[in-house]
């Protein structure tokens, strides 16, 4: 992960390069414009940590003090997810909205009903969806997800049954999963 904050003084740009690779985090300290001030700006720092988690929260603390010192996030790489994050969580967000669908179809088409904790496992599996998502679905179709979540544990916390309430949620929200990821694709 990389992360560069940057800072405008008096027509310098003051740059920290923030890198963490595992347990280990990079940083390196300069400015664009090193030829402008008469003194070597320039230093270069090294962590290790016992723990990944260790130093995923240094990156976060340290983002945040130069944050406060007046530097600015920058993305000047256009770096996004990497390529291997975005396909699996492609892949597990196909099978859930397959799973969606399914398991919609399967209550409208059979006579029996489906299990309520199944019901509730799927609308948990939704709402992980909902809040881990945020970098990969938009707004609007999260908001949905959390709608059909919220409106899935009610119906399985009541007592009286409203028949078509769970297989419409379902297909709908299971479909538009699958829709925008076909279109995004």
């Amino acid at each position: 992960m990389i992360q560069t904050l940057s800072k405008q003084v008096g027509g310098i740009t003051y740059v920290w390069f923030l890198y963490r690779d595992g347990r280990t985090i990079q940083m390196y300290h300069g400015v664009t414009e090193q030829w402008k001030l008469d003194q070597d700006v320039s230093d270069s720092i090294e962590e290790q940590y016992t723990f990944r988690r260790q130093a995923k929260r240094r990156m976060e603390e340290l983002i945040a003090e130069k944050e406060a010192e007046g530097y600015k996030q920058d993305d000047i790489y256009g770096m996004q997810l990497g390529r291997k994050e975005r396909e699996t969580f492609r892949r597990r967000t196909t099978w859930l909205a397959y799973l969606l669908v399914g398991l919609g179809l399967f209550s409208i088409l059979m006579p029996f009903s489906v299990s309520p904790i199944i019901i509730l496992g799927v609308a948990i599996l939704m709402m992980w969806l909902v809040f881990l998502s945020k970098d990969h679905l938009p707004t609007w179709l999260r908001v949905i997800c959390f709608i059909s979540y919220f409106i899935m544990h009610v119906s399985y916390r009541q007592e009286s049954y409203t028949p078509y309430l769970y297989p419409v949620l379902s297909i709908g929200t299971g479909a538009l999963l699958w829709l925008y990821l076909r279109k995004t694709r």
